[in-house]
């Protein structure tokens, strides 16, 4: 087989060549391929990751949240990635099934609450009620303007610096200009591929908290990244 492909990749265009390789590293290295055959966001090894753009999941792959806490507006395969990453996370979800899956999948982790909100308003006001601050809160499910408002105007972020995830923010313009805009955060783009669609890109949005503070993991690089060394690096 190798001998084939070696023959074939001689004869073929090097611009043919090239794309091909490009759509093996998104299909098999990220494993989009895999993730969409399963419908849920998983890497080449199967474990889950969030259902955000690439980039965003590269550049937060980066980031060490051994000490952080983390809040999500909506679950998924993205709660068992931040419990394995993050020192505690606290989950709300306002379907009973998928939080009865969630909750399954999650039985093995000690750092993680799942919680069932029985309607919007207990959806919203849920990380009110957890009496925490948080580092990190993600608006990744129903509601998120109005999931956006009450974190933006409840006293439930960390003093001392925090982070803000928004998915979708393509979809949610005018929440990501209020993030940005009336909480005075950092607001870094991540335009990409995610692990589960066809045909089109997103936008992960991260809103940063100007005092900030996360240690990075070394070494800091991409998935299938040229392992390659600058002549003219300090």
């Amino acid at each position: 087989m190798k001998t084939i492909m070696n023959i074939i990749r001689k004869v073929m265009p090097r611009h043919i060549n090239a794309q091909i390789r490009n759509f093996n590293i998104l299909a098999f290295e990220y494993a989009q391929l895999k993730s969409i055959k399963k419908w849920e966001p998983v890497d080449k090894n199967n474990e889950p990751i969030p259902w955000y753009t690439y980039p965003c999941i590269e550049y937060l792959s980066t980031l060490d949240f051994s000490k952080k806490v983390v809040f999500e507006y909506g679950s998924g395969n993205s709660t068992i990635w931040w419990a394995k990453n993050a020192m505690y996370v606290v989950s709300v979800e306002n379907d009973i099934k998928w939080y009865n899956k969630i909750k399954n999948d999650c039985k093995s982790l000690s750092n993680v609450k799942v919680i069932f909100a029985n309607s919007k308003d207990e959806y919203i006001r849920s990380i009110i009620e957890e009496n925490t601050f948080f580092d990190v809160v993600v608006i990744d499910g129903r509601w998120r303007g109005e999931c956006a408002k009450i974190v933006g105007s409840s006293n439930v972020l960390n003093n001392n610096g925090f982070l803000i995830i928004l998915d979708n923010s393509d979809w949610y313009r005018n929440t990501a200009k209020f993030l940005a805009s009336n909480l005075d955060l950092i607001r870094v783009d991540f335009h990409g591929f995610v692990p589960v669609a066809a045909g089109f890109t997103s936008t992960t949005s991260v809103f940063i908290s100007r005092n900030f503070s996360i240690d990075y993991k070394i070494p800091v690089h991409s998935i299938n990244y040229l392992q390659q060394y600058a002549e003219d690096d300090l």
